[in-house]
């Protein structure tokens, strides 16, 4: 994030760079084009013709280094977006990763921050018994084809993330039952209708969720752990 702002002061910078010079060859090139008894003077002196020409070089090559900072800065910010990429989005699903759910974790550290937030939990019950029967490629498919949904979905209601393996994580602000059940039956009818075009390996969904004001706990970590244990209950 850090890096992302230095680039764009950079940016910002070589942008009035780039205007101030063009400025200057405008009113460089304007002058001489209007004021002839100029012009005259400097072609007939040869030092002074020199030291514009000098001068003119110089600020072409400016403008061309320009340019070439700016495809810098393109470069980087491509190699920027990779790498953020690399570290918040999951490899496989493309979805945020357990990272990325980590920082939103930590903005939810107090009761007042908690107020009206709700942790579900989601996992696919049948992913390791395709893995097994059909392969991983197949379980990887099904995967993908899950966050598809899941982001689709997920993303009208809060910020959806692979908490890791087969576990899926949603945090939902100003919740309250009714909002939690509509999410879970958008979700539930999504995979409802893909479940009917690939009944050969559908996804087999668990699904639970808790609110804050049930929990009443101090932390969203907390939260979470609540959650969890309602997704794999003790027996």
């Amino acid at each position: 994030m850090q890096e992302q702002k230095l680039i764009k002061k950079f940016r910002i910078a070589k942008i009035i760079q780039l205007f101030l010079l063009a400025g200057i060859e405008l009113t460089f090139f304007l002058t001489l084009l209007f004021n002839k008894s100029l012009s005259r003077q400097i072609y007939s002196n040869k030092q002074l013709f020199f030291l514009c020409a000098i001068t003119w070089v110089l600020m072409i090559f400016s403008l061309f280094y320009l340019f070439y900072d700016f495809y810098k800065l393109r470069i980087l910010a491509l190699e920027g977006h990779t790498l953020n990429q690399a570290a918040y989005l999951d490899s496989l699903t493309g979805i945020p990763n357990r990272h990325s759910l980590d920082i939103v974790f930590q903005t939810y550290t107090t009761p007042e921050s908690l107020a009206g937030v709700a942790c579900a939990m989601f996992s696919i019950e049948n992913l390791k018994t395709i893995n097994e029967t059909s392969g991983h490629e197949a379980g990887d498919r099904l995967l993908q084809d899950f966050c598809n949904i899941f982001e689709e979905i997920g993303d009208n209601f809060g910020f959806i993330g692979r908490n890791g393996g087969n576990e899926f994580v949603a945090v939902i602000e100003n919740s309250d039952h009714e909002k939690m059940e509509h999410f879970l039956t958008c979700l539930k009818n999504s995979i409802l209708i893909y479940n009917t075009e690939h009944s050969e390996a559908p996804i087999v969904l668990r699904s639970v969720y808790t609110l804050y004001e049930e929990a009443q706990v101090q932390s969203f970590t907390q939260l979470l752990a609540v959650t969890y244990t309602k997704l794999y209950p003790t027996e």
